[in-house]
């Protein structure tokens, strides 16, 4: 989306995105899952990925970037590309 000035806003889209780089050292350090990370990775590709993990996942997401998750957003994260959603609705 372009303003007046001409730039284009950060995270309007998720298409043709990179995974950020905060993104990238959450799913290391959760899921030791790195190698292979790109925007349509789900749950159904990281092996580690379990309820359990999810948690951490979601607690690692708000305090990295200091927002609160809804119960529904928690649910709603099943790829990298819906945490990037998530995100962008909370303007981050």
């Amino acid at each position: 989306m372009h303003g007046t000035t001409g730039i284009v806003k950060k995270h309007a889209t998720t298409e043709g995105k990179a995974v950020r780089p905060e993104i990238r050292e959450i799913f290391a350090d959760i899921f030791q899952f790195g190698e292979g990370l790109h925007f349509h990775t789900s749950h159904h590709d990281v092996e580690k990925w379990d309820s359990l993990q999810h948690i951490a996942l979601v607690v690692a997401v708000e305090s990295t970037f200091a927002i609160s998750l809804s119960m529904d957003e928690m649910m709603e994260i099943a790829s990298v590309s819906d945490i990037h959603t998530v995100l962008d609705r909370h303007g981050v």
